[in-house]
């Protein structure tokens, strides 16, 4: 398994090369959000404490932060098989059985996946196409919030068609 953020692993075509490091791009992407929304978690902490005020947005940027770090991330630990994963099963079948059962697991997935972002990408276009906002204190314009969805499952679905090949190659 690789620990490193790194694109060093021998991926044979261009397009999973290219996948790879959009994922990797994602990955360090996620984390720095994961870091900003952290620190304005604690200024609003501090904000709190010093000054008696708050800062009401926080909670707001906070909320998106996790949604984009869950949909950006997820296809780099999937690529790294980094996931949760229950294999108690899998685990206990013997080689040729359990690539079959992975390899299908994963074009089901691939599927389901698919399945999302084809589906969150239509939602994303029409809430661009009405100029829909959020009804929140900040009011962003919807398709940005929802934008991420369709992406990430976009991205997961081709890291399970890979793995879907792959479960026979090794």
């Amino acid at each position: 398994m690789d620990d490193s953020l790194t694109v060093e692993h021998a991926t044979s075509n261009a397009f999973m090369r290219g996948v790879s490091r959009l994922n990797l791009w994602l990955a360090w992407f996620s984390g720095l959000v994961l870091v900003l929304a952290t620190g304005l978690v604690f200024l609003e902490i501090l904000s709190r404490l010093i000054f008696d005020r708050s800062l009401v947005w926080v909670v707001e940027l906070s909320e998106y932060a996790l949604l984009y770090m869950t949909f950006l991330g997820a296809p780099y630990l999937l690529e790294k098989h980094r996931h949760v994963a229950i294999d108690l099963v899998t685990e206990a079948l013997p080689e040729w059985p359990r690539r079959l059962l992975v390899a299908a697991m994963s074009a089901l997935a691939a599927v389901a996946c698919g399945y999302c972002a084809w589906v969150g990408g239509l939602v994303t276009l029409d809430q661009l196409e009405h100029g829909m906002r959020e009804t929140t204190l900040m009011r962003p314009p919807s398709y940005l919030i929802t934008l991420v969805f369709p992406l990430g499952m976009l991205l997961l679905a081709i890291q399970f068609v890979a793995q879907t090949f792959d479960s026979f190659k090794r």
